[in-house]
Parts: structure tokens; C-alpha cells; sequence
């Protein structure tokens, strides 16, 4: 398997030139916010409501002592 991580990179800043390009131009990112990843997308993808719960439990131990 090869893997090429300067290809997503790359992609990624293409995608995010854009949408700069449309909200210089536009004022408002409402016609491409189709090609967004929605909150819940990104949360999903990066596991963030497992590592949220590991925080909430990793504070309510430290109030409780």
C-alpha cells in the first residue's frame, strides 16, 4: 500500500481555497455549505463524543475528592 499524505493535504487546502474564494466573493458560505462536512461528520469522524465522555468522567473524579 502506498500512501501519498501530501495528496490529501493538498486537496483539503484546495477545498478551503474555495470556500475562502466564495465568502470573499459571496459574504456568506450558504452556496457551499453542500460540500461541507457537517458537525456531527466531524465529531464522528475524529471520535470526538468518546474522547468528550472520557473528559466529562476524567472531571467529575477530580470534583468529587
Amino acid at each position: 500500500m502506498a500512501l501519498y499524505p501530501l495528496s490529501a493535504f493538498r486537496a483539503m487546502n484546495r477545498a478551503a481555497e474555495h470556500v475562502y474564494n466564495v465568502l470573499r466573493q459571496e459574504g456568506t458560505q450558504k452556496s457551499v455549505i453542500d460540500t461541507m462536512q457537517t458537525r456531527n461528520e466531524l465529531y464522528e469522524s475524529i471520535n470526538y463524543y468518546q474522547y468528550e465522555e472520557k473528559l466529562d468522567d476524567l472531571f467529575a473524579r477530580s470534583q468529587v475528592k
